[in-house]
């Protein structure tokens, strides 16, 4: 099993430094030029890893709060279009997009991270299960060879059957969480976590040497198929811990 330490977050400094993984965070909130992507994969080492959460465009209703960070406008008829998983004509362009975005930079995960807001209801179940199949497809027509990470948050987490049903029928795509407060619900030759701090999503927490210790005995129980793994660190004191748990890893 070979585990990967980063963050969620993207600065240049870390292609010089101890963090040689990241999940690019920008790419949620707006949709970069494509000449930017490729600068980004031109400039790093060629052994830095990419990942990328895709766009909210796919995620999050136009009435998310995370709106308010897009740089352009939406058109009354994109607002309906926007969110929930949904495929259609403007969400088809996106995921074409990152698909591209994904090949560029040799990406090893695209996050698709949905809110608590998007319930594990029978028509979320089946925009699930169409986004999911629809997304590898144009992957594979771009070869790239990214897995697809979906990280499922509110009922969804009690509701695994529902989860299995989508992730397990699907090549490529695995089941996100954070390894101090759930499992995953399949394990497949790749594994990523996001670690939100503790207690759940309290992102001002720093991992103390315990913690990460923690983190890695349990990852390694989970993973035994795995493997390739992703422990991705999302708190304020990322670079610290991820530089710490790289450490202990060597």
């Amino acid at each position: 099993m070979r585990i990967y330490v980063g963050v969620c977050g993207f600065k240049k400094k870390y292609y010089t430094g101890k963090i040689r993984c990241v999940e690019i965070q920008r790419t949620f909130y707006n949709i970069p030029q494509v000449k930017t992507v490729r600068k980004w994969r031109e400039e790093a080492p060629s052994d830095f890893i990419f990942n990328i959460k895709v766009f909210q465009g796919l995620t999050h209703v136009a009435s998310s709060p995370t709106w308010r960070r897009y740089t352009k406008k939406l058109s009354a008829k994109e607002k309906g279009l926007v969110g929930n998983l949904k495929v259609n004509e403007l969400t088809k362009t996106w995921i074409d997009t990152y698909a591209e975005f994904s090949r560029i930079l040799d990406a090893r995960v695209l996050v698709v991270q949905t809110p608590a807001k998007f319930a594990p209801t029978q028509e979320n179940v089946n925009h699930a299960e169409k986004f999911f199949e629809y997304f590898v497809d144009v992957i594979d027509k771009y070869g790239s060879n990214a897995w697809i990470g979906w990280e499922p948050r509110g009922k969804w987490l009690e509701k695994p059957q529902l989860i299995e049903k989508i992730v397990g029928n699907v090549d490529r795509v695995i089941h996100i969480v954070d390894p101090l407060i759930h499992e995953p619900i399949v394990v497949e030759s790749v594994a990523y976590f996001r670690l939100h701090g503790k207690p759940y999503l309290n992102y001002k927490y720093l991992y103390e040497k315990e913690d990460l210790e923690t983190i890695l005995d349990k990852v390694k129980k989970l993973c035994k198929k795995a493997d390739t793994v992703y422990l991705m660190f999302n708190n304020v004191y990322m670079d610290k811990n991820a530089e710490e748990l790289i450490e202990m890893i060597r």
